[in-house]
């Protein structure tokens, strides 16, 4: 249901950048608000509060950021809050971004990795999925130690799990459908 909601918002966003020929303007200034409210709980609440009003909302959210917003990602907050889709902000963000690679014939790909990657490797990932998806591809780089080595991939709607975790997973669930006799 999020990602449905996160879509059509975003699109509806995408054509008003469009038309105002303000595509990556808007794409930073999303990002960055939706930053802001990912890394503090305290704005989060206040926007999601059902008794805070949306106008009081959209003040508190410009007091945080403490800079002028656009008129066009003013008017969207506002329509966000009114309509109570605030809490799906950072889906509509991610779609935005998305649609904004497609747009320029780009693609984002995630990379889960247990520590981070040297810059050769980056570069050569980099260049395999280009060459594996057809389009020139972007890292964006999340090291999650957990995954104990390999790494995650995270491409569109393809997922390559090539992590130590993944297959440590895919190991049990092979194990446990042995019958032992």
């Amino acid at each position: 249901m999020e990602s449905v909601i996160a879509e059509k918002y975003a699109v509806a966003l995408l054509q008003v950048a469009q038309e105002q020929k303000t595509v990556d303007a808007i794409g930073a200034e999303i990002q960055s608000i939706q930053r802001m409210v990912e890394t503090n709980a305290d704005l989060k609440n206040t926007l999601e509060h059902p008794r805070v009003k949306a106008g009081e909302k959209l003040s508190a959210l410009q007091g945080f950021l403490g800079q002028k917003l656009s008129t066009t990602m003013e008017n969207f907050l506002m329509l966000l809050l009114v309509k109570k889709r605030i809490k799906h902000l950072k889906a509509v963000a991610d779609h935005y971004e998305k649609l904004l690679y497609g747009l320029k014939g780009k693609a984002m790909a995630r990379v889960l990795t247990a520590m981070p990657l040297p810059a050769a490797q980056k570069q050569t990932l980099t260049d395999k999925l280009s060459q594996m998806f057809g389009v020139a591809v972007e890292l964006r780089e999340e090291v999650k130690p957990n995954l104990i080595g390999g790494m995650m991939v995270y491409l569109g709607d393809q997922r390559m799990d090539g992590s130590v975790l993944g297959q440590l997973e895919r190991m049990k669930q092979r194990l446990t459908k042995v019958d032992i006799e």
